[in-house]
């Protein structure tokens, strides 16, 4: 496999998964004080946590 073939694959299989999900959660549970939340994590460089899941 060569590393464009291999980034394609990662791409797809890894990244775009883990980034709908990402988008979903926030569709469902979007609010301001969640927007400053993940913002603080952002900046902070840590994982924020609601309701027991790692988002």
């Amino acid at each position: 496999m060569t590393d464009q073939e291999l980034a394609v694959w990662y791409n797809d299989n890894v990244i775009y998964p883990e980034k709908v999900r990402l988008n979903c959660y926030y569709y469902r549970h979007y609010s301001f004080v969640k927007d400053i939340q993940m913002i603080l994590c952002t900046v902070l460089g840590r994982k924020m946590e609601y309701a027991g899941e790692v988002i």
